[in-house]
């Protein structure tokens, strides 16, 4: 059984006119994830820039050490700001919509805290992310411009609606943008005929899944920047 109008659930956000979701509230994340990639590749190369991180090896041989703490700060710096960044924005957001006459598609809390704590975790991948393409490129500009071309031109050209469903899918499936769906709320509906596609704000990916992915290019670039730091002249 399929169902519209009236007697169905209303689907879709802001672009078919219908009210705005709580991820509308966190457009801002991209302008934080460019901040968090390039203080976390800066946090690696900076050091190679001006030589200190002789000093710091010097101090601290173990080399495998010194990157995994620079990825426990850098991460949990980004993982901080990220979580209060979302935790303010969201219900000011909701607020502010609702007093100009706006709907916003309700969440239950659970979501709103899955959002929130997202959010500072794919801050924190960014981070490290950067922190591992930086280790292995050693030039702050060229890594700061991969990762952002890794995560953010994806997501841009998936949910802009230039590109086919299915490529824009695939993109959000394979790529370190897929880190996105830990922000979406919209639920699907089975019985719903609609557009579920990104430029609706439907991911191909469960939540918790896209940030996965994300997660995973971050370990695939940080294990071969320990062997490459452990292996080569500082």
């Amino acid at each position: 059984m399929t169902g519209a109008g009236d007697i169905a659930p209303v689907v879709g956000g802001p672009v078919m006119g219908v009210g705005f979701t709580v991820e509308n509230f966190l457009v801002g994340t991209f302008a934080g994830l460019i901040v968090m990639i390039a203080v976390g590749t800066v946090f690696i190369t900076g050091e190679y820039r001006r030589g200190l991180l002789r000093t710091t090896m010097a101090a601290t041989p173990l080399r495998g050490r010194v990157l995994g703490a620079k990825a426990l700060v850098a991460g949990g710096v980004a993982s901080a700001i990220g979580l209060v960044a979302a935790a303010i924005t969201m219900p000011l957001g909701e607020q502010s919509a609702r007093s100009r006459g706006f709907h916003v598609f309700p969440v239950t809390p659970a979501t709103e805290v899955r959002v929130m704590v997202g959010t500072g975790l794919l801050c924190a991948a960014a981070a490290v992310l950067a922190l591992g393409v930086g280790t292995l490129l050693r030039r702050s500009g060229t890594a700061v411009a991969l990762v952002i071309a890794s995560i953010v031109l994806p997501f841009l050209l998936a949910t802009s609606d230039v590109l086919p469903p299915g490529v824009s899918e695939w993109l959000l499936r394979v790529t370190p943008a897929a880190g996105f769906a830990i922000q979406q709320t919209l639920p699907q509906y089975a019985q719903v005929l609609s557009v579920y596609e990104p430029s609706t704000g439907y991911y191909p990916l469960a939540p918790w899944a896209g940030l996965a992915v994300l997660w995973g290019y971050a370990a695939l670039a940080f294990g071969p920047a320990v062997v490459r730091l452990r292996g080569r002249d500082v």
